[in-house]
C-alpha cells in the first residue's frame, strides 16, 4: 500500500514538473522563452479565467480556449453574439494577475440556443 502510494506520488510530481521544466526551454538564441515562474504563474491565471467563464451562466466554457502568456490572456473559439465576447472579455478582465485580454472571439449566431 505505502509503496503504491509512493509510486503514484512520483508520477503526479513528474507529471506537475514537466510542463514546467519545458516552459524554460530556450530560443534559437539561447534566451529563456518564459521562466518555470512565470509559467506556472499563466496557468494559474490561466486556470482562473476559465474558473471566471464557468461561473458566467450566459458563457459555454466548452467553446472558449483561453491562453495566458506573461500575463497577457487571450481568448479564442465561437460564442453565440458579441454580448457573450464581450461577457468573456468581463470574466477574464476581473482575475487577478491578468494584464491585458486579447479577445480573438469568432460571433456566430447560428450558435444561439433555441
Amino acid at each position: 500500500m505505502r509503496t503504491r502510494q509512493l509510486i503514484i506520488g512520483a508520477i503526479l510530481g513528474l507529471s506537475a514538473a514537466l510542463p514546467a521544466a519545458h516552459a524554460a526551454d530556450n530560443t534559437a538564441d539561447g534566451k529563456p522563452k518564459q521562466s518555470v515562474g512565470e509559467y506556472a504563474s499563466d496557468t494559474v491565471v490561466t486556470t482562473k479565467v476559465k474558473a471566471a467563464i464557468v461561473a458566467d451562466k450566459s458563457l459555454s466554457a466548452l467553446d472558449i480556449a483561453v491562453e495566458t502568456n506573461n500575463g497577457v490572456v487571450t481568448l479564442t473559439g465561437t460564442v453565440a453574439s458579441a454580448a457573450q465576447s464581450d461577457a468573456a472579455t468581463h470574466a477574464a478582465r476581473g482575475v487577478e494577475g491578468v494584464k491585458q485580454v486579447k479577445n480573438n472571439l469568432k460571433v456566430d449566431p447560428t450558435k444561439a440556443k433555441k
